[in-house]
């Protein structure tokens, strides 16, 4: 593919910039820099959405285990964030967002979903640095997270275009950012996507980059180093037609962690597992078999729901479509459904590119 074209489909995604997020879950706690939230209270597992609509709103709207979607509304505490990510936390769904804060610094906040669906005014998290503004890199904030050991771990592309991490401390305040080493011969290339997922008491990152389009993938282990960075492709083969890949999904579930790339090929959307031995599955390309016709897909969402993959795929068309399919156990797919036709989104634009989390 022509570096032109590749560098066109990135203004497209930055155009329609967002954050959608998908989470099992519903409840919550307070936020702040206090202790992890705890709750006794038994979470109902669904799965809940969060979508950026133009212009910079956010929007949510949750998807019952029965498969009915709740009313849509606007959660206005989040206007303005740049990027978000989330997890289930005891029960509880947790974002943390890039915001400004001020004209040369961007930080991450958080906030904690209250028992009434409530979310508080997000706060700093303390023990973070700020990150500088890059007016060359629009991906900076760009965040995946996951629960590991009882504690949220936070890896984010920074100004440079590298890879940050983070950890936070039993009293609920956070490790200082450190850097995840770059794979060999990564050069002046830059991430531009990334997803984290909770893999058998590890952290797992998969992202992409933005140059050569490799899906790259890393493990931080329990005490604290990391793998050397892995080629997915050279473990999963390349499929065809293969695209530049711009959204990436990483979900852990029974042990095994399954991985979608949404890219701009006419298939648009592949899947593969690396099972608990360490071994990966060629790519299926999963985008018209589940959606039917070939569609312009800009993002895509993941979340772990009762051990079963639930993906969200984002068009990227100005009207916002958004479709929604479940991997069950067996490996088979539900024919993807169309989101708008079940939650009433027609006052807000959706917009692509997300981040998901799963309880």
């Amino acid at each position: 593919m022509l570096k032109t074209t590749r560098r066109r489909r990135m203004r497209v995604a930055s155009v329609l910039a967002a954050s959608a997020v998908l989470a099992a879950v519903m409840t919550a706690a307070p936020a702040g820099a206090a202790p992890r939230p705890t709750t006794s209270d038994a979470p109902t597992v669904g799965l809940d959405l969060m979508l950026r609509a133009d212009p910079w709103k956010v929007v949510q709207t949750r998807r019952a285990p029965d498969g009915t979607w709740d009313a849509a509304r606007e959660v206005p505490q989040f206007a303005g964030f740049r990027y978000w990510t989330t997890v289930v936390d005891s029960g509880r769904l947790r974002l943390f967002g890039l915001r400004s804060s001020g004209p040369t610094s961007m930080q991450f906040v958080q906030s904690t979903q209250q028992p009434d669906g409530s979310w508080p005014a997000p706060t700093p998290m303390t023990g973070l640095a700020e990150l500088p503004v890059s007016s060359q890199y629009f991906q900076l904030g760009r965040a995946g997270a996951a629960v590991v050991n009882g504690r949220v771990q936070l890896a984010a592309i920074d100004p440079t275009g590298r890879l940050v991490h983070t950890v936070e401390n039993p009293d609920g305040s956070w490790q200082p950012w450190g850097a995840i080493s770059a794979p060999p011969g990564l050069g002046s290339d830059k991430f531009f996507s990334l997803a984290a997922a909770e893999v058998n008491g590890e952290l797992h990152v998969v992202a992409t980059m933005w140059n050569d389009g490799s899906v790259l993938h890393t493990i931080r282990h329990a005490d604290g180093t990391w793998t050397s960075w892995g080629n997915v492709m050279g473990a999963a083969g390349t499929p065809s037609p293969w695209g530049w890949p711009h959204d990436v999904v990483a979900v852990g579930i029974n042990g095994a962690l399954q991985v979608a790339v949404v890219n701009n090929s006419q298939s648009a959307v592949y899947h593969t597992i690396r099972t608990s031995d360490g071994n990966w599955a060629g790519w299926g390309a999963i985008g018209q078999q589940i959606l039917g016709q070939p569609f312009n897909v800009c993002g895509a969402d993941g979340a772990n729901v009762n051990n079963e993959l639930q993906l969200l795929f984002e068009t990227c068309g100005n009207s916002g479509a958004l479709y929604h399919t479940i991997r069950h156990t067996d490996g088979s797919w539900d024919r993807a459904g169309y989101v708008q036709s079940a939650v009433d989104l027609s006052a807000w634009r959706p917009v692509a590119d997300g981040s998901a989390a799963g309880g």
